[in-house]
């Protein structure tokens, strides 16, 4: 973050500044800063939403589907082995939705923890892949291989990765990819969602978008910024993390 200094200001521009920050009354700074946030919640919500419904659909379909293999055994019409097989296997995907599932409640009073690049960004791809109305868009993942772990809260720095992800699928041209590009150094990562193929005119809701990411990662050190055709997160890594608690 770059700080502004006022060393090098003279007296009478200090007053000045005084005196136009003071013009600005407390009660509509802190209106500012509510609204920002009822904003930036708001659009989390409505992805959340958004994806509870795909998640809920395809967990209604792996249940139609173990009825439909019990009633057909039942009935005689498959053998065991077909039947077994079958259950099995619709087992396992609705485990795999039930862990997808796990990642949708917000957790205000969780810790943050290592997490490794790749495991979060292929969990945040899969449950993207439910949303209803952006679920056709491939996200091709490049994860360079000298990146720390990072220092977040999991299920908030999976929400924010959420949100870019949309930013990204709703900037690009129908059936066409994005990509997630991760990179970073000793201090943070970062994690770039962009359309490999976008529209022409850039989308004014990236920067709604980005509040929304910054607001879920914000807590622990996070933040997002947002990109012509996408949006980027920020997060501190597990070294960082250690080195500011040593002080």
């Amino acid at each position: 973050m770059h700080q502004v200094t006022t060393d090098d200001r003279s007296e009478n521009e200090g007053k000045a500044d005084d005196h136009k920050h003071a013009s600005i009354p407390e009660n509509e700074v802190e209106n500012r800063f509510v609204n920002s946030n009822e904003t930036a919640v708001a659009r989390w919500l409505a992805i959340h939403d958004e994806l509870l419904r795909g998640i809920s659909h395809a967990l209604s379909n792996r249940i139609a589907t173990v009825g439909a293999a019990s009633y057909m055994f039942e009935h005689g019409d498959v053998a065991v082995e077909q039947a077994v097989a079958s259950l099995r296997a619709e087992s396992e995907r609705m485990d795999q939705l039930l862990q997808q599932l796990r990642l949708l409640p917000q957790r205000l009073d969780a810790a943050a923890e290592p997490i490794t690049a790749d495991d979060a960004c292929n969990s945040a791809v899969k449950l993207h892949a439910h949303h209803g109305e952006l679920r056709d868009f491939v996200c091709d993942v490049t994860v360079d291989p000298d990146v720390y772990p990072i220092w977040a809260e999991p299920h908030g720095f999976a929400h924010a990765l959420l949100v870019a992800l949309t930013t990204a699928k709703r900037n690009a041209v129908n059936g066409s990819r994005i990509t997630l590009r991760v990179s970073g150094d000793t201090n943070v990562v970062r994690f770039c969602v962009v359309a490999d193929e976008h529209v022409v005119d850039a989308d004014a809701q990236n920067e709604v978008d980005a509040s929304a990411a910054r607001w879920l990662l914000t807590p622990h050190g996070g933040t997002a910024r947002a990109l012509p055709h996408g949006c980027e997160l920020e997060v501190p890594t597990l070294l960082a993390a250690r080195r500011a608690r040593k002080g």
